[in-house]
């Protein structure tokens, strides 16, 4: 939970500790103390609180969805297919980076920060800030050899966009960490404000490139980076990092902690990356870049409800740790809602993309990629497939064994390499639409055998619970 501005602790009863600044420290009255605030004006509060930070927290993540999507339907009407195809396989890439930077700095920080380190979170902070800049080094060495090996392929778009990302990344990066650390510390709202900051800048930075006739995939990884690097500035300003020095032990245990914490979550991340990712990388293998954009053209209509349904994700976890707590019984019946929500949702979404495919199409890319707009009856679907994973697999973790995940999430992933790149071979985009669905679908059955096979040993304490 976040700490600083609007910091706040609710014990087990809902009541708020004495000493919070939630009691009024100019009341007269003799009994004023959190003894004497009813239980109903202390839930209304925490309501309040919970509202409000749940609204800067989904408007955070909307602007940077809503940007990102925006800019990728930009550049789908703007570039060639094949320049757009290049920036796409590129930033697939990039995003198994932006995995491995989750697993090993983000979510540990977001557990540490407002926990254990919370009386020096400046110092904490510089220290992720130390380690970011360490990862730095090694993802733009990474990205710069990739960019050299496409160049030795004769793919020389691919690798100056890969020269740009290698370049850039790294801010992207910064921004992300600083973005989720106001989390840790003032809060979502500055993270909201950050993510409006970046949507202003980066779609104003595109669009002077394009009337100035500029505008490339390369160009575009630049302007994206210089909008990261501005609002990481901005945020800094606001989180004041504090770089302690490396011989601090601050230092040593924090790194200790989190590559502890992070090396099984990067094994279960990288594996849930392969099923949604791996595509972009064979499709230019059989199909050239062009078949690259087309199909990412088309999931881009598709991750509006993607993003919507790991947005609401951020609640389901700790809601069915409490309905666990209560039983059996009202666990599963908070799973099945959950997944009335997650797939009911995604299934209305699903047939109206459908029903207009071809004019939404032809619509939003100005007459490209109609060719295959039939595909979103296919591709529509991935949400209520990856709806019934996300569920059953917040299912399994609220059980306390994200362990049984690793497992559930390896299958689909070598199944995703050896069927995706079946498909694509006898299928071309086709076959690619039919590969991410099956290895969806496997994942999500794969998922939910394990949790109808977990609850009653889980709930047996002989057994010991491991953690991620």
């Amino acid at each position: 939970m976040p700490a600083g501005e609007g910091c706040w602790i609710v014990d087990s009863r809902g009541q708020i500790p004495l000493g919070s600044n939630d009691a009024d420290p100019k009341s007269t009255e003799p009994h004023a103390g959190p003894e004497r605030i009813s239980r109903t004006g202390i839930g209304a509060k925490v309501s309040k609180r919970w509202l409000a930070k749940g609204f800067w927290a989904l408007l955070d993540r909307g602007l940077f969805a809503t940007s990102s999507f925006a800019i990728n339907i930009l550049l789908a009407r703007w570039l060639t297919p094949h320049e757009y195809g290049a920036f796409v396989l590129v930033f697939s890439v990039s995003v198994f980076f932006g995995v491995v930077q989750s697993a090993v700095l983000l979510e540990p920080m977001l557990v540490f920060g407002p926990g254990r380190y919370k009386d020096r979170l400046p110092e904490y902070l510089g220290t992720l800030v130390y380690g970011q800049f360490a990862y730095f080094a090694l993802v733009s060495l990474a990205l710069l050899l990739a960019s050299f090996g496409l160049a030795l392929r004769g793919s020389g778009t691919a690798s100056v966009i890969m020269l740009a990302s290698a370049l850039a990344t790294p801010w992207i990066q910064l921004q992300e960490l600083l973005r989720r650390a106001c989390y840790a510390h003032l809060g979502p709202r500055l993270a909201a404000s950050g993510g409006a900051w970046y949507m202003v800048l980066m779609l104003s930075g595109a669009y002077v490139l394009y009337r100035s006739g500029l505008l490339s995939g390369a160009s575009a990884y630049a302007v994206i980076g210089v909008s990261n690097l501005v609002v990481s500035l901005w945020l800094a300003l606001h989180l004041r990092p504090k770089l302690p020095p490396l011989r601090d032990e601050l230092v040593r245990d924090a790194i200790g902690r989190h590559l502890g914490y992070g090396r099984w979550a990067v094994v279960n991340q990288g594996l849930n990356w392969v099923p949604q990712y791996f595509v972009y990388l064979i499709l230019p293998v059989w199909g050239g870049l062009g078949a690259v954009a087309s199909f990412r053209a088309l999931m881009n209509l598709v991750m509006p409800m993607l993003q919507f349904s790991w947005a609401l994700s951020n609640l389901v976890l700790p809601s069915f740790v409490q309905a666990r707590d209560k039983g059996r019984a009202a666990h599963s019946s908070r799973v099945r809602s959950s997944l009335i929500l997650f797939t009911l949702v995604p299934a209305l979404y699903w047939v109206l993309l459908g029903l207009l495919h071809q004019p939404l199409i032809s619509w939003i890319y100005g007459g490209r990629y109609t060719e295959n707009a039939g595909l979103l009856w296919l591709l529509g679907l991935s949400p209520i497939l990856l709806g019934v994973k996300m569920i059953m697999g917040y299912a399994v973790k609220s059980f306390e064994r994200p362990d049984w995940l690793l497992p559930a999430y390896a299958l689909p992933a070598v199944a995703a390499v050896i069927l995706e790149t079946g498909f694509v071979y006898f299928g071309g985009l086709a076959g690619a639409a039919w590969g991410l669905l099956i290895t969806q679908g496997l994942a999500a059955v794969v998922v939910t055998i394990f949790y109808k096979r977990l609850p009653s040993e889980a709930q047996d304490p002989s057994l010991e619970h491991k953690a991620v």
